[in-house]
């Protein structure tokens, strides 16, 4: 059975929250109604599952049963806003979304700069040094490489080593980024 959706029955559904409880939302909208001069959207917010979903798309009208005042069915949504640790376009499908954002989960509690890196190179294994003293970001990861023992340095001779070109050797030899006090490489 079809239901007519009003102009009232928009207004009063926009902006509603559904999802997770991360800081980390899109903000799913009508389109239909937005062509029709209606901001009508829903703050969906990671993680979600198919049935926050689902009631995300009942809130804003989307689905067979809803129809505008001539009969149209409601049937289509784009992504208006968003704040997420990865890119997102318009069109994109919101399950998919779902999905990318739980497989970068044990990430999230990173800086959104190295989310978003590590996102950028899906299905790659990323390892990540956490940068501390030094002056250049290079000259930062040679202290790393050397404390962590995966350049050895003999104790004695660590104040005559040039770190930052011990850095600045290790990123031209491998593949990755800096971000914020992390350089995140990939295998």
């Amino acid at each position: 059975m079809e239901k007519l959706v009003t102009y009232n029955m928009m207004i009063e559904a926009n902006g509603h929250r559904f999802g997770g409880d991360s800081e980390h939302w899109i903000y799913l909208t009508n389109l239909k109604a937005y062509n029709e001069g209606v901001l009508l959207g829903v703050y969906l917010h990671f993680p979600f599952d198919s049935d926050d979903l689902d009631a995300a798309y009942k809130a804003i009208y989307i689905g067979n049963e809803f129809v505008d005042e001539y009969g149209y069915l409601y049937e289509e949504y784009f992504i208006t806003d968003y704040d997420a640790p990865f890119s997102i376009e318009e069109y994109d499908s919101p399950r998919l979304l779902a999905e990318k954002y739980d497989s970068l989960e044990e990430y999230i509690t990173l800086p959104d700069s190295v989310v978003q890196i590590i996102s950028n190179h899906e299905g790659e294994n990323p390892i990540i040094y956490e940068l501390y003293e030094g002056s250049t970001d290079e000259e930062k990861l040679g202290y790393v490489l050397v404390d962590e023992g995966l350049i050895i340095v003999p104790e004695h001779l660590r104040n005559y080593i040039d770190y930052e070109a011990i850095g600045r050797d290790h990123v031209l030899n491998t593949n990755g980024d800096f971000a914020e006090e992390y350089f995140i490489e990939f295998l």
